[in-house]
């Protein structure tokens, strides 16, 4: 059993290095201008509080 979860941590971390090397190329594009001020509109529009939000009240 040893043996066969070495060998599935060994295919894992190959296909992790693979992936972290292939990714590290892309370049993510930025939002839209003015992206994040329509979610946080919509979200107050349908009565939705940012979890952050919620997490800033109980630290006071």
């Amino acid at each position: 059993m040893k043996r066969k979860n070495k060998r599935y941590e060994k295919q894992w971390a190959d296909e992790f290095d693979h992936l972290q090397a292939a990714s590290s190329e892309v370049q993510v594009p930025s939002a839209p201008p003015g992206e994040f001020e329509t979610i946080l509109a919509e979200m107050d529009r349908r009565g939705i509080e940012p979890r952050i939000r919620k997490e800033m009240k109980r630290s006071k």
